[in-house]
C-alpha cells in the first residue's frame, strides 16, 4: 500500500516544502517548478513498501511533537503553576526535536529538508543555500 494523499501532504509539510500546485515564481519569463519539490515527489512514489511503516512512524512522532508545541502556548505565561516549575526552554527543546524527527524522515526518504523552510533555520545554520531571484 502506498502513501496516501494525506500522508504525502503531511510529509511535504514536516519537511518545509509547500504545498502548492504551481510554481510561485517566474525564471526567463516562464514559471520555475519549486527547488528539490521535484525529488521528494519521487521518492514518495518510489518508497519501497518496507519502508512504508517507518515513514508513517515519523510523520505521527511530528505531529505529536507539533500538537506539545501548540499545548506549550498555554504556558508560556507561567514559570511556576502549583508548585511545578515549568521549563523555560520547553519550546526550544520540542522545536530541536521536531527538527531531529523530521531529519530522520528526511533521511528515510532519501531528500534533503526545504532548505528555505524558517523552521529547519538553526538546523541550517553555517549551510550555504544558494540564493535565487
Amino acid at each position: 500500500m502506498a502513501l496516501t494523499v494525506s500522508e504525502k501532504e503531511r510529509t511535504r509539510y514536516h519537511l518545509g516544502y509547500l504545498n502548492v500546485g504551481s510554481a510561485a515564481s517566474i525564471q526567463f519569463g516562464l514559471p520555475r517548478p519549486q527547488q528539490l519539490l521535484f525529488v521528494l515527489e519521487k521518492a514518495m512514489v518510489e518508497l519501497l513498501p518496507q519502508g512504508e511503516d517507518r515513514v508513517r512512524t515519523h510523520l505521527n512522532v511530528l505531529d505529536g511533537i507539533e500538537c506539545r508545541l501548540v499545548d506549550a502556548l498555554d504556558r508560556l505565561a507561567a514559570t511556576r503553576l502549583d508548585g511545578l516549575e515549568l521549563r523555560p526552554d520547553e519550546t526550544e527543546r520540542l522545536e530541536g526535536e521536531y527538527a531531529r524527527w523530521a531529519a530522520r524522515l528526511a533521511n528515510q526518504l532519501g531528500v534533503p529538508l526545504y532548505p528555505y523552510a524558517p523552521r529547519f533555520r538553526k538546523l541550517m545554520s553555517g549551510v550555504n543555500v544558494p540564493v535565487t531571484g
